[in-house]
């Protein structure tokens, strides 16, 4: 009985540790500004990827309870999630100066894309929204492991555009 209980204290403190807290990047190169894309983790609401377009190109994919960044060059982007379905304010516009680091949230709504779409219950359309966040507020949720738990939540490399 002994075992068995230190067995069960064991496995009990285990599920309840929480992961450490992801660390985030070091600042962008220099001359370059930094775009980073991330979900919150909301098992309520989509589990696909976000597929999110900038300036007319595909740019990443960002997965529920991660984030990714991209290093550009300074000037002014569209970020534009693709959508099978329209609507208001479903892009974002920033303009990026060398050195600044901006933080876009990117949103489901799919209760309006099976309403817009006439959809059955049993059917699930994404609708993807995409929001700047200020940087406190961004680095809080992505930095939160409750907020964004998975493991691959930033990039072990940045990526250049």
């Amino acid at each position: 009985m002994g075992h068995a209980a230190g067995l069960l204290l064991m496995l009990l403190a285990t599920a309840c540790a929480t992961p450490p807290a992801p660390q985030v990047a070091t600042p962008p190169p220099p001359g370059q500004a930094r775009i980073w894309f991330y979900r919150l983790w909301d098992p309520s609401e989509s589990l696909n990827a976000a597929n999110i377009d900038v300036n007319g190109v595909y740019f990443g994919s960002v997965e529920p309870g991660s984030a990714f960044y991209r290093d550009v060059a300074p000037g002014v982007y569209q970020i534009a999630p693709q959508n099978k379905y329209l609507d208001y304010n479903q892009n974002t516009n920033v303009a990026v100066v060398p050195g600044q680091q901006v933080f876009i949230a990117v949103l489901d709504l799919s209760s309006w894309a099976n309403a817009v779409s006439g959809a059955q219950r049993s059917v699930h359309r994404d609708s993807w929204y995409a929001r700047l966040v200020p940087p406190q507020y961004a680095l809080a949720e992505i930095t939160s492991p409750a907020l964004v738990p998975r493991p691959n939540a930033l990039p072990a490399a940045p990526l250049v555009y």
